[in-house]
């Protein structure tokens, strides 16, 4: 999956348009400066300062930098044996990251909750709906949020009884880190799921899951595997109904 899909929805119409010329050109893109680009597709400098952060990049030197290193680098796919190889350890790794008494606060802290709030970007979307399948199927009142603009509200409106749960594999998606933020800010709970690292997101945490993971530049490479991902996940709704059993919770 190329970089910019994980950020796209959060571009304005004008955003939009510049950021296709830039895929379409992205050899010419590499010699333009900022003013040029923006004069060849009739926008302001800021706009093009503007969605270059919103990819995730610190202004446009820095995406037109990334565009010229990739195109340098065209890296040979991994043999079958590898991958395989890979997948295997990253899950064996990951259950060793993930102590059982910090997946049973977890666990509690869910079950305990008025509503569970579950926030995912990109290649991780499919981990955020999978464990909010599993909530509900346990019944437990979960709430998986899909539109970015809904973000800030939800963090704002949260209660003391609620939690949630922020899903980044790099830990440093800026719409997921600046929610955290919030969160914080009003006192409320917050549990992570990044990969293991110290990253920005983890520092706003309450209860940090971690999954192992061979690379977290999501940036350069998102078809980075979250196998690891869907391992906590599994290992965190089992605590889960371990706990509705404990307190005679109905959980199916």
């Amino acid at each position: 999956m190329d970089f910019w899909l994980n950020n796209y929805d959060l571009l304005t119409g004008s955003e939009r348009s510049l950021l296709h010329y830039i895929l379409d050109h992205q050899e010419t893109i590499q010699k333009m400066t900022c003013q040029k680009l923006a004069d060849q597709c009739g926008v302001s400098k800021t706009v093009v300062i503007n969605m270059s952060q919103k990819l995730g990049f610190e202004g446009y030197n820095d995406l037109r930098f990334f565009l010229k290193n990739r195109a340098k680098v065209a890296p040979m796919p991994a043999s079958a044996e590898t991958v395989e190889a890979e997948i295997t350890g990253n899950v064996s790794k990951t259950i060793q990251l993930n102590r059982p008494e910090i997946l049973q606060k977890a666990a509690r802290s869910i079950v305990n909750s008025q509503c569970v709030y579950i926030i995912s970007r990109g290649t991780s979307k499919p981990v955020g709906y999978y464990l909010e399948h599993l909530l509900l199927t346990l019944n437990v009142k979960c709430i998986n949020i899909p539109d970015y603009n809904l973000l800030n509200i939800i963090a704002r409106q949260m209660t003391h009884e609620e939690v949630l749960i922020a899903i980044s594999l790099s830990g440093k998606t800026p719409i997921i880190v600046e929610t955290a933020k919030i969160v914080k800010a009003y006192g409320n709970s917050l549990i992570t799921l990044t990969a293991f690292s110290n990253n920005p997101l983890v520092q706003y945490s309450d209860l940090a899951l971690y999954c192992s993971a061979s690379s977290m530049d999501t940036k350069v490479d998102d078809i980075i595997t979250r196998i690891g991902m869907f391992a906590v996940t599994d290992l965190l709704v089992h605590y889960v109904q371990v706990e509705l059993l404990k307190q005679n919770k109905p959980g199916f």
